[in-house]
C-alpha cells in the first residue's frame, strides 16, 4: 500500500489481484444482485486508490479495506431500489461449489443437493442480525483473524467474538429443523 500511495500503478493492481475475491465474498453478504456486488467491488477500490492518502502504515490494510467495503455494500443497499429482489444463489455458486467442505459434484442430483443447501444457508444467513452478519462474512468469507474484524468495524475484540458466537449459535437453530436439506446423501 506504501508503493501504491506514492502512485505505483503495478503495486495497486497487485493490491485488487491479491483481495478481489475476498472483497466480493464480503460484499456479497450484503448484495443479492451480482450487477450490483460487482458494481461495489469496483467502488471500494475506487475508493482505495482514491483515498489512498488516508491509509496510516498503523492500521492493518486489510482492516481499512474491508471497513471502505463494508460501508460501500451499506450505502449501496441505502440507495438502491427497494423493488428489485434477486437471489445470491448464482453469486455464491462458484464460491460454494469450490468448498473445500463441499464434497466435488458427481452429477444433476449433486448439483441440485448443493443448491438447495446454499439456498437454506443463505437464508439463514440473511436472517442474522446485521452485526453479526458482517462479523460472520468479514471472518469466513473474508478469511479475517478476529483482532482484524475489530479494528475494521470499530468495536471491541470482545464485542466481535460475543457476535460471531452468537452469529453461529443463531445459524445453528435456525438450520436445525433442516437437516434433510443439509445433508450430502
Amino acid at each position: 500500500m506504501s508503493r501504491v500511495q506514492s502512485g505505483d500503478m503495478g503495486a495497486y493492481q497487485e493490491l485488487i489481484r491479491r483481495y478481489q475475491t475476498k472483497v466480493y465474498r464480503v460484499i456479497c453478504g450484503y448484495h443479492h444482485d451480482p450487477e450490483d456486488a460487482m458494481e461495489v467491488l469496483q467502488d471500494t477500490f475506487l475508493k482505495i486508490y482514491t483515498s489512498r492518502d488516508t491509509w496510516e502504515r498503523r492500521t492493518a490494510f486489510a482492516a481499512w479495506l474491508y471497513r471502505i467495503a463494508i460501508n460501500a455494500s451499506i450505502d449501496r443497499y441505502r440507495r438502491r431500489d427497494k423493488a428489485r429482489k434477486a437471489s445470491l444463489e448464482d453469486v455464491m455458486e462458484s464460491q460454494i461449489q469450490n468448498s473445500p467442505a463441499l464434497p466435488p459434484s458427481r452429477g444433476p442430483l449433486d448439483r441440485l443437493r448443493q443448491q438447495e443447501r446454499r439456498r437454506v444457508l443463505e437464508n439463514a444467513i440473511r436472517r442474522l442480525p446485521r452485526r453479526q452478519r458482517e462479523v460472520l462474512s468479514l471472518r469466513y468469507f473474508g478469511e479475517m483473524k478476529l483482532d482484524e474484524i475489530a479494528r475494521a468495524l470499530e468495536c471491541p475484540l470482545g464485542t466481535v467474538k460475543s457476535n460471531l458466537h452468537k452469529a453461529v449459535t443463531s445459524l445453528k437453530s435456525l438450520l436445525v429443523g433442516q437437516k434433510d436439506e443439509l445433508s450430502y446423501e
